[in-house]
């Protein structure tokens, strides 16, 4: 969803601009309230203090849904990676206008440390702690990306500091899904895919109303990554000199795949397909029209026709796997 800003004549602003320059610039015609800097200054620290909250309580919700639909799924993608379930941060991790917050109420600094565990994973059962910093060979603190975690990890131990001490901890790492779970702060209800991350907006994160909601959008995220759709609809736009209607089977079929990942995490499929009913009445432009994306009464019964076919995979004890065309793979090829 998008906001249209007005449009405005520029010659028609400028002389507005002229003139006023001439007469003097326009004032308040009532007077305000004074208000005292230290109350301005405790009000805009409580309320950066609850935006990080906010922001440390959507991430660890995040990875704590997303983690076992990278896990059960592994087979499904044409990327894996070991993984220990964690979430790292520092004060690159947020808002730049929140930054100078982020250490008073996170304790994020400059070095990248641990700020989540999933329950269950490896770096819980090993016991990592809030605030560990991983170490590389030298000693020296860790930047940590996909391909880092694979070469920190190959030999089931991590160096940490933890306060003074430096540690050896064991850790058996399991294979993930090689798609970062990133949270984007912004007011605008969406999800996306990038063919390497899925990244799920502040927004989103507060308009589902269940761990179930939320995990058939990161299946449906992970479909696209999966299924290779950003390279098709590049390719696609590509050959159809800027069309867009080559994308919509890609939305109906991200849904469709996403689903069985979301079943085969262990979620419950019921009832998750009232999301789009609920979604439209926040959009309803999109009940009718069908541009880029299904329109949303079509998402919704494919998604319950999705859950019927998965649900008579499983009751006649069938591998709960997509039904792909003619040998296709999950990397869509």
């Amino acid at each position: 969803m998008m906001l249209r800003c007005p449009k405005f004549d520029f010659r028609t602003l400028l002389c507005g601009s002229i003139c006023m320059a001439l007469v003097g610039c326009a004032g308040l015609d009532t007077r305000l309230p004074e208000i005292s800097a230290p109350d301005l200054a405790a009000e805009t620290q409580m309320q950066e203090t609850t935006a990080l909250r906010q922001i440390e309580d959507k991430s660890e919700r995040l990875l704590r849904v997303g983690w076992p639909i990278l896990t059960a799924n592994v087979e499904l993608c044409p990327k894996s990676r070991p993984a220990i379930g964690v979430k790292m941060h520092s004060l690159k991790s947020y808002p730049k206008r929140l930054r100078s917050s982020a250490g008073r109420v996170l304790g994020a600094d400059d070095t990248q440390r641990v700020l989540h565990i999933t329950k269950g994973s490896p770096a819980d059962v090993s016991g990592l702690q809030r605030g560990d910093i991983i170490l590389d060979d030298d000693g020296q603190t860790a930047e940590l990306d996909s391909e880092a975690w694979s070469e920190f990890l190959r030999d089931n131990t991590l160096n940490i500091r933890r306060g003074t001490e430096t540690l050896s901890v064991a850790i058996d790492p399991v294979s993930v899904c090689d798609y970062a779970l990133k949270l984007s702060s912004s007011g605008a209800i969406n999800a996306y895919a990038d063919g390497r991350n899925i990244t799920m907006t502040t927004a989103m994160m507060d308009f589902v109303e269940s761990d179930e909601e939320l995990a058939l959008i990161i299946g449906h995220e992970l479909g696209h990554n999966t299924m290779g759709h950003i390279r098709k609809i590049v390719g696609n736009f590509i050959f159809s000199f800027g069309g867009t209607r080559y994308t919509r089977p890609f939305e109906s079929e991200a849904d469709y795949v996403g689903l069985y990942y979301l079943k085969r995490a262990g979620y419950s499929t019921q009832g998750v397909e009232d999301f789009w009913r609920r979604l439209a009445k926040v959009s309803p432009k999109s009940i009718n029209r069908a541009k880029s994306h299904p329109t949303f009464p079509d998402r919704y019964l494919r998604i319950q026709a999705s859950r019927d076919e998965i649900e008579a995979k499983q009751s006649e004890g069938k591998p709960l796997l997509p039904n792909f065309k003619n040998g296709a793979s999950p990397s869509g090829t």
